[in-house]
């Protein structure tokens, strides 16, 4: 992950220097301008700075390298955005009252915006920083759970930057550096979706207070009420079950379910029932002959108004479920073409032995 995040930021950046120094205190000052006050203390022998950013809406993003080794003390922390680091090469030791951190190729750290802190850089570490206002943060928070936090949102400190989560923030972040870096007619447009892509990719990855939003303060019965959930609905494809049932069968209340569902899959519970039936009936129809029925098949799998059932279908699939069946048919067909090929084939080759 460490190099598929240097593979695009390295060339990116290197195109947009804002500094090139090996003086201490201008270093300190253009950094301070870009990121956050702080004291600058180097602990090696001559310092070769480079600072290169790019910016667009509330989100800049800068690569840092300072050459040598560094110590870097937030003595007054802002407390109006979060600094985000993810180091390319080399490694930063953070700490702070709240606790202790490395970061490395492959990680990132969330720093503390209501306390002091101290950061350690290697000699030769550079990093990306993203710098994220929490003003901007806590409106995305309140457009996915329609209630303000009333109190700082607490994160998941490190970053796992080889995870799933990861790998799409990667994928994020890219696209808004290159739209902020490489202006179009509708850049600006595609960097505004980005950015708001980016900042709630965050919360639902990072962010402690969102879970806790959802799922409540008993965060690790979540995973069990919720896999009761679905395999209750996994046990009951074919038959009229309702929200009710499932809330029942899980032991939580309709508004939990519902939360849990949503954050996990991205669908209600009902939505994900119909989901699972259709893709049950997907692959029913994949492994049906050419003469089997659509509507036996859909209805077998609950549903019974067969117009919604073909629209849910192409919505899901992007294809009606006829063009699924002859397909399907088309495979089967082929499988016992090959098949019957293999046999013969085998026959010849027993009939050659006799014969010998």
């Amino acid at each position: 992950m460490a190099d598929l995040l240097a593979e695009w930021t390295e060339p990116l950046f290197r195109q947009h220097m804002l500094l090139a120094s090996d003086d201490v205190d201008e270093i300190r000052l253009r950094v301070a301008e870009l990121l956050n006050d702080h004291i600058l203390e180097p602990r090696g022998a001559t310092l070769a700075a480079r600072l290169h950013g790019v910016k667009a809406g509330v989100l800049s993003v800068c690569m840092l390298e300072y050459g040598e080794a560094v110590t870097v003390e937030e003595t007054r922390p802002a407390g109006e955005f979060l600094l985000l680091q993810m180091p390319l090469s080399g490694s930063v030791d953070i700490e702070c009252d709240e606790g202790s951190w490395t970061a490395g190729p492959g990680s990132g750290v969330i720093l503390p915006s209501n306390m002091p802190h101290r950061l350690d850089w290697k000699a030769g570490a550079t990093q990306i920083i993203l710098k994220v206002p929490l003003g901007r943060l806590y409106a995305e928070y309140g457009s996915l759970t329609g209630v303000h936090p009333g109190k700082p949102l607490k994160f998941n400190r490190r970053i796992d930057l080889g995870s799933g989560d990861g790998e799409q923030w990667n994928a994020l972040m890219r696209y808004f550096c290159e739209q902020a870096a490489q202006p179009s007619p509708l850049g600006w447009l595609k960097a505004r979706v980005a950015e708001e892509a980016l900042m709630r990719h965050l919360l639902c990855a990072q962010s402690i207070s969102l879970r806790e939003h959802y799922f409540g303060g008993d965060c690790a019965q979540v995973p069990k009420r919720l896999r009761r959930a679905r395999e209750f609905i996994e046990a009951h494809l074919h038959e009229g079950i309702s929200l009710d049932d499932i809330a029942e069968h899980s032991g939580t209340s309709l508004r939990s379910l519902s939360r849990m569902c949503q954050l996990q899959y991205g669908a209600s519970p009902m939505q994900l029932l119909r989901n699972l039936r259709l893709d049950k009936i997907r692959q029913e129809l994949l492994s049906a002959s050419v003469d089997s029925n659509v509507s036996e098949v859909a209805m077998r799998w609950g549903y019974t108004h067969l117009g919604r059932f073909a629209a849910a279908y192409r919505k899901r699939f992007g294809e009606a479920p006829n063009e699924t069946r002859q397909a399907g048919a088309a495979a089967v067909r082929m499988h016992s073409v090959l098949a019957g090929s293999e046999t013969v084939t085998s026959k010849a080759r027993s009939s050659s032995r006799r014969n010998t």
